[in-house]
């Protein structure tokens, strides 16, 4: 598989052959054969341990302690964060997306599903402690989560092309903040938040020095 993902990335899919993963392995083209029927079943299995080893990070992010935001920062990374590694600098990324969504799309699917499970369990705690109150923002929790994973995704792929993955984990961060404050929760420096009663004297008050 580490094979696989660096001959991907490095030549793209079309102009990767299943000899040159067993090459890029060290192993015989007929042992890979034993295996696997095609590249295409490569890069289906590929995918799938790519989606495996994010769902158990993910996981384990979920359990761990800390604020919603952290904890919600820190289930994107494992989730996101092993495709943008891999894909960052390559000139393939929009093929390899591509041909993720032709081969894999019902792999893609069923982990989204588990995704967004282990990310509505952490809003749902988040809620009973008090932290977040989705129901402000007209969210269910289920409807929070879906808004949370497809936004980070569409980080991911607008930004594989042109972002560090410094840059993109900052990306991430800010939109982390964005939707947890957005549902009540609290700013990086944890000040209370305030009921929405109490914004309207201070907007009326600006509106009035403007």
């Amino acid at each position: 598989m580490a094979a696989a993902f660096e001959r991907f990335a490095r030549y793209g899919f079309r102009r990767t052959s299943l000899g040159d993963i067993a090459r890029e392995a060290g192993i015989s083209r007929p042992a890979v054969y034993l295996h696997f029927p095609n590249k295409q079943a490569i890069f289906r299995a590929a995918a799938s341990v790519m989606h495996e080893r994010a769902l158990g990070g993910a996981s384990q992010a979920a359990q761990a302690s800390g604020g919603i935001q952290a904890r919600i920062g820190r289930i994107l990374a494992a989730k996101l964060g092993s495709f943008f590694e891999i894909a960052h600098g390559s000139a393939h990324v929009g093929e390899i997306l591509d041909e993720n969504s032709r081969l894999c799309g019902d792999i893609s699917e069923a982990a989204r599903r588990r995704y967004l499970r282990i990310l509505r369990g952490v809003i749902d705690e988040a809620v009973r402690r008090g932290e977040i109150a989705p129901a402000a923002a007209g969210l269910t929790t289920a409807a929070a989560a879906e808004l949370i994973v497809d936004s980070a995704k569409g980080l991911e792929t607008a930004g594989a092309a042109r972002l560090t993955p410094l840059a993109y984990r900052r990306r991430v961060a800010q939109l982390v903040n964005v939707l947890v404050r957005g549902m009540g929760g609290p700013s990086p420096t944890r000040r209370p938040a305030r009921s929405p009663g109490a914004w309207a004297p201070r907007a009326r008050a600006g509106a009035r020095r403007a």
